[in-house]
């Protein structure tokens, strides 16, 4: 059975885990029945070839619909990964995101670490693209300084919102948490997983906390919660979450 290995998408860093569930709903959309499990931080694609997946995400690309299907957030306000602000537009940004991937970028994000060479402008999500220039000496001003981020990396975490954006967080006060699962899953059962966070599927659970870069936000380093397993009554919640979820009874 083919195995690919993303190790460019990495789960400790948000927007890895992001772009790793995006690239699974492409797949599926497409029409490749490839499932995804986690080996360490590093998601791991079963019945798909390394050059079937990059080829899939390639041929979806052009046909992308994200910006006529960005979530909005609850009450009018942003929704749990927007943390843009300022002159940052976020569907800007996605927009302008997108049209620079190329093929190249994509196979680039998915198995080879990431090098943040792009100058692509940052939605926040990896720790890494976080312009610091104006800190060291002889460096430009953040809003002078070339940006850092990984292109098609970021592109598929945004293909990831219409189900990460729904992991509710209190904007002001509450991180991001996000989960891992040791099992091979198909699309529907990362949803199910993805949405309740359960603990019974070997999988790791990280936050971050959002901090401001001028008006801009940013997601910090990640923080590990649990090894194996989501520790009580959150296992509990999640696990109730999980069943009526994967079952079909729960809206979403």
């Amino acid at each position: 059975m083919d195995e690919v290995f993303l190790i460019g998408l990495r789960a400790d860093n948000l927007q890895g885990w992001l772009a790793a569930v995006g690239t699974l709903m492409i797949l599926d959309r497409q029409g490749l029945a490839a499932t995804m499990h986690w080996s360490g931080v590093t998601p791991v694609l079963r019945s798909a070839s390394k050059n079937e997946v990059i080829d899939v995400l390639w041929d979806y690309h052009p046909c992308s619909d994200i910006l006529t299907n960005l979530p909005a957030g609850y009450g009018g306000e942003k929704t749990s990964l927007d943390v843009t602000g300022g002159t940052v537009i976020f569907d800007k940004v996605i927009e302008k995101t997108h049209a620079a991937v190329t093929k190249e970028s994509i196979s680039q994000a998915l198995v080879h670490p990431w090098r943040n060479g792009d100058d692509v402008t940052s939605l926040g999500w990896d720790i890494n693209a976080l312009k610091q220039g104006s800190r060291l000496a002889g460096n430009k001003p953040p809003d002078k300084a070339r940006h850092q981020g990984v292109v098609a990396g970021q592109w598929l975490a945004a293909e990831s919102l219409p189900l990460t954006s729904y992991l509710r967080r209190d904007r002001r006060k509450q991180p991001y948490r996000w989960t891992t699962w040791g099992l091979p899953l198909d699309q529907a059962g990362v949803r199910a997983v993805v949405l309740a966070q359960p603990g019974e599927f070997e999988g790791v659970q990280y936050e971050a906390d959002v901090y401001r870069n001028g008006q801009v936000g940013y997601f910090g380093l990640a923080r590990t919660l649990s090894g194996t397993q989501n520790p009580g009554r959150l296992a509990q919640e999640g696990t109730a979450y999980f069943q009526s979820v994967y079952s079909g009874h729960h809206p979403v």
